[in-house]
C-alpha cells in the first residue's frame, strides 16, 4: 500500500470519525450556551449564545432563564438555550424557518460584539470552498441574541469546516456582504489542527462557544439544570442519559488541560445523579402500576 494511499484511508477514517461525532452532537438538547441541530448526514447547525441573556426553549417547557427578554441586563447564569432549534412551539422567540425573524436589540448586540480581522477567515486558498447550503438560501432563523453556525464535515472537502451563517458583521471584518465573501469558512485552531491532532466535535463547539459568547463561559459545556428538571419524567429520563453518554466520552478522549475540563466532570457527576434518579422513579411508577393487574388476576382465579 503506497503512503498516498494509506494518507487517503486514515483521512477518511478520520472525517467518518467527526460525521459520527456531528450525529451524536445533534440529538442533544439541555447546553446552557448552544443548541446543536443536525441537518443531513454531513452538516449540523450550532446555534450559539452572543451575550449571556435569557431565551426561550422552543418546544419544551419553559425554563427560569425563559423568562427574561433580549433587553434584560446581563447574567452570567440566567442563559437558557436548552433548545434553539427552529421551533416547533414558540411564541415569543424567534419564527419558524421561512417566516419573517422578529426584532434584534441591535443596542444590545452592537455594544459587545468582537468584530474579528480579515486573518481570522480561512487563507485565500481556501476562501472559495463554499457550503453545500450557501448562505443567502438559509432558511433556518437563530434566536434572538444568538448566532448561527454550519459545521460540515463534507466527503468532497476531506476535513471538517465552519461557516458564519448570521450576524457576520459581529465576528468577522469580511469587507464586503457578497454570497462568496459570507461564505468563507472561519479560520479556527481547532480546525486548522485537525489533519495533525486527534480534534473532535467537542473542540470546534467549545471555541465556537469562548468566540462568540459574551463573557466568554468558563465551562462551554455547561448544562441548563433547571431546563432538565423540569422536563416530564421520560424525557427527563431520555435526555440526560444522552448527554451523558456525551460527556462521558469527552471525558475520555477530550483534552484533560482545557481549563473548562473539572467543570465537564462535576458537571457530569450531577448529570449521572439525576439520570438514575429518574431510573429510580420511573422502575417505581411501573412496580406500583403493575400491582393493580397483579391483583386482579389473583381475584379472578378464585
Amino acid at each position: 500500500m503506497s503512503s498516498v494511499s494509506k494518507k487517503e484511508r486514515e483521512q477518511k477514517r478520520k472525517l467518518q470519525h467527526f460525521l459520527n461525532d456531528l450525529a451524536l452532537l445533534g440529538s442533544l438538547q439541555g447546553f446552557k450556551y448552544f443548541q446543536p441541530w443536525l441537518r443531513g448526514k454531513e452538516e449540523l447547525l450550532l446555534t450559539v449564545v452572543n451575550e449571556d441573556l435569557g431565551w426561550r426553549s422552543p418546544g419544551f417547557l419553559v425554563s427560569r432563564a425563559s423568562s427574561f427578554s433580549s433587553t434584560s441586563s446581563c447574567s452570567s447564569s440566567n442563559v437558557s438555550p436548552s433548545s434553539s432549534s427552529p421551533s416547533l412551539d414558540s411564541r415569543t422567540n424567534s419564527p419558524l424557518p421561512g417566516e419573517p425573524q422578529g426584532p434584534r436589540d441591535s443596542q444590545t448586540t452592537n455594544s459587545h460584539s468582537r468584530t474579528l480581522t480579515q486573518t481570522d477567515r480561512e487563507p485565500s486558498s481556501e476562501e472559495h470552498l463554499l457550503p453545500a447550503s450557501p448562505s443567502e438560501g438559509e432558511i433556518a432563523v437563530p434566536e434572538v441574541n444568538c448566532t448561527l453556525f454550519l459545521l460540515a464535515g463534507y466527503v468532497k472537502y476531506g476535513r471538517p469546516y465552519a461557516w458564519i451563517r448570521s450576524n457576520h458583521e459581529r465576528l468577522v471584518n469580511i469587507g464586503g456582504m457578497d454570497s462568496m465573501v459570507k461564505d468563507t469558512p472561519m479560520k479556527l485552531k481547532s480546525i486548522t489542527d485537525w489533519q495533525t491532532r486527534g480534534i473532535r466535535v467537542w473542540d470546534i463547539v467549545s471555541e465556537l462557544v469562548c468566540l462568540c459568547t459574551v463573557p466568554s463561559p468558563s465551562n462551554p459545556f455547561a448544562l441548563d439544570m433547571r431546563y432538565i428538571k423540569s422536563l416530564p419524567l421520560q424525557d427527563h429520563f431520555l435526555v440526560t442519559g444522552a448527554l451523558l453518554s456525551f460527556l462521558e466520552t469527552y471525558l475520555i478522549y477530550g483534552n484533560r488541560d482545557e481549563l473548562h475540563y473539572d467543570k465537564v466532570v462535576e458537571e457530569v457527576k450531577s448529570l449521572r445523579r439525576l439520570h438514575f434518579q429518574a431510573l429510580l422513579e420511573l422502575q417505581r411508577l411501573r412496580e406500583s402500576s403493575e400491582k393493580p393487574s397483579s391483583s386482579m388476576k389473583q381475584d379472578s382465579s378464585r
